[in-house]
């Protein structure tokens, strides 16, 4: 599941592309922001895929502008190659946003529903296809490349990592939880003390039970998790 934060200081236009996004991708989170503090704040909330960003947020130019919070979001680990789109009244800025923040898209206005759906349907299929190969090794010594949007989950077994992938598994050694979980996206969490699951590959999740269902089987939740699972899928 794709979450996109959508930065734009006009309240109408926002609602706009709000909206012009649910409709095209009904399942996504989408969090907005009329400013750089309340953008900064979401970052602590939520890990996104895709930034929408109004470069003029203000007329004091004193005050950050949506430039200032595309650098800071860029030089942000996780971001590093997240998809950075811009809006903007001006054309002169898209040099800028281009060789600084390496942005996806540059958008003036004002720009038709076409070039909006455009632009986010690449930044989609970009956010996709950037996602870093994992070389990690295996218990036998063997190096072995993952994709990780293919892993379903993660278990712990004494000192070995069991990486489950569809029907197959991989058994990694002298990994600890916390250097796997730097390593991977953002879009896997640790939900019990033997378990990492994968967003992704999430079906269902039974507060009653404290159980997530997943394409491949049901996991549990432990209870020193169950708050950080909760915010992280929004509920």
């Amino acid at each position: 599941m794709f979450s996109i934060l959508i930065l734009e200081d006009n309240l109408a236009q926002l609602n706009n592309v709000k909206k012009l996004i649910t409709d095209r991708y009904p399942t996504w989170d989408i969090y907005t922001a009329q400013n750089c503090e309340e953008a900064e704040k979401l970052l602590d909330i939520c890990k996104f895929n895709i930034f929408l960003i109004d470069i003029e947020l203000s007329e004091d130019t004193s005050e950050p502008d949506g430039l200032d919070f595309g650098k800071m979001v860029r030089d942000m680990q996780d971001y590093k190659h997240v998809p950075v789109m811009f809006f903007s009244r001006f054309a002169d800025k898209a040099l800028m946003a281009l060789q600084q923040i390496h942005c996806t898209s540059y958008l003036v206005k004002p720009y038709t529903k076409e070039q909006l759906i455009e632009a986010i349907d690449y930044a989609a299929e970009t956010e996709q296809e950037s996602e870093d190969v994992l070389l990690l090794k295996d218990s036998n010594g063997v190096y072995q490349m993952i994709l990780p949007m293919n892993i379903e989950y993660l278990e712990t077994n004494g000192k070995n990592i069991i990486i489950n992938i569809n029907a197959s598994v991989i058994t990694i050694a002298n990994y600890t939880v916390t250097k796997i979980l730097e390593i991977l996206p953002n879009y896997f969490i640790r939900c019990h003390k033997r378990y990492i699951i994968n967003k992704k590959k999430l079906l269902s999740y039974d507060k009653s039970t404290q159980m997530v269902r997943l394409e491949c089987c049901s996991i549990p939740v432990g209870r020193r998790y169950k708050h950080d699972l909760e915010k992280f899928l929004d509920l």
